[in-house]
């Protein structure tokens, strides 16, 4: 009796467990670079999440304060959501990036409904209000701020006549985060090396792509200045060094310090520039040992921050490779990057959708960008 009982456990767990993976190979495809791509499925996937999230209003950060109100619509009311105001507004990204590219998704209804509620004349004044009563203005720079700048990025690329209503209504909240990252980058000098919320690199970045939208000739200026004052004349990006053991990074240093540097140089000194950090990345037989997975156990948030470290490098690993021609990269060490970041989605992809809030209110929109990020007009295959 006890061996049968064994037997039924064994036989039930194994079709939980292959099913599951099932499932998780239902949300990408391999584009033809060998490269994971996010099909429809995934998309319907990740949008539940985010959806899902931009509308939770409790747990909060707002919990660790002594405040009155602790219901975090009284100071946000539009990103109010997914624990803090920083993932509720790379929430709101990942739902407009998935409008955008996946129109067809069961979900795209009740995207357009909360990206126009969230987007709402009411609720961005709201917002404005909050940050000029805030921080002098200074609240969630770079990192949050940087995330609204991508919004504003994507609205400006995308042709649908629904953009420019939506981006109309975000103006004033768009002019804020301008006007703070134009004065900041302009007399930055002092810019640290971080995988963190304080990250100039993923700042810069994320406002660079805004300005390059947008035409902002005098930020793109201050951005490309300040970037090449600082970078430029590094000699690695230390991912020998990451993730690190600490658990606070949950993005790449090294690697968005790439990704914001294959933005203000041309192709070809951008080439330079990596291989000179970076020559084990272009040696086909030296890619797997540079990039390395480090696993761990992952069992609390704070575990999670490896899961995004790692989906973060495959966004930049996407924006780099589209930087680099054949040329400069030859084919059999594209297929050892497509292996590496194919490898890394599996490793993330364990801890997201499994009912902890502590993991998803961040990672599904970490996930979408993974993958999308970088994805313009994304050519789909059908369900």
């Amino acid at each position: 009796m006890h061996i049968t009982k064994l037997f039924t456990f064994f036989i039930f767990t194994s079709i939980f467990y292959f099913q599951n993976i099932k499932a998780q190979s239902e949300l990408v495809y391999k584009g033809s670079d060998g490269v994971f791509k996010l099909s429809p499925a995934g998309a319907s996937y990740f949008a539940k999440l985010s959806l899902a999230c931009t509308n939770q209003k409790t747990p909060h950060m707002l919990d660790r304060y002594e405040v009155k109100d602790k219901d975090p619509e009284h100071y946000w009311a539009s990103f109010y959501g997914c624990y803090d105001w920083h993932s509720a507004v790379h929430n709101h990204w990942a739902l407009l990036k998935l409008l955008i590219n996946f129109p067809g998704i069961p979900e795209a209804t009740d995207i357009y409904n909360r990206l126009n509620s969230s987007f709402s004349e009411n609720s961005i004044a709201r917002e404005v209000l909050f940050f000029e009563k805030n921080e002098e203005g200074w609240f969630e720079f770079p990192y949050g701020q940087a995330w609204l700048l991508k919004i504003a990025d994507e609205l400006y690329q995308w042709k649908d006549p629904q953009a420019k209503v939506w981006l109309n209504r975000l103006n004033p909240l768009i002019q804020h985060m301008e006007t703070q990252h134009l004065a900041y980058w302009s007399h930055a000098d002092s810019i640290a090396w971080s995988g963190s919320h304080d990250s100039p690199a993923l700042g810069m970045s994320f406002a660079f792509d805004y300005a390059l939208s947008t035409q902002q000739t005098e930020l793109q200026s201050a951005i490309r200045k300040a970037a090449l004052g600082r970078y430029l004349n590094t000699t690695s990006l230390f991912i020998e060094n990451e993730p690190d053991t600490l658990r606070y990074d949950f993005m790449s240093a090294g690697f968005l310090v790439a990704d914001l540097m294959r933005k203000v140089l041309s192709e070809t000194d951008f080439y330079n520039w990596l291989k000179k950090c970076e020559p084990h990345l272009f040696n086909a037989s030296e890619v797997a040992h540079r990039l390395p997975i480090k696993y761990r156990n992952k069992h609390n948030g704070m575990e999670a921050h490896y899961d995004g470290y790692y989906l973060n490098r495959i966004w930049c690993m996407n924006g780099i490779l589209k930087s680099l021609s054949p040329e400069h990269l030859n084919s059999k060490s594209r297929k050892e990057w497509a292996i590496a970041m194919n490898a890394m989605w599996d490793y993330a992809q364990k801890s997201i959708g499994k009912g902890n809030y502590d993991i998803d209110h961040w990672l599904s929109s970490f996930s979408v960008f993974a993958l999308s990020g970088y994805e313009s007009n994304l050519t789909v295959k059908p369900r």
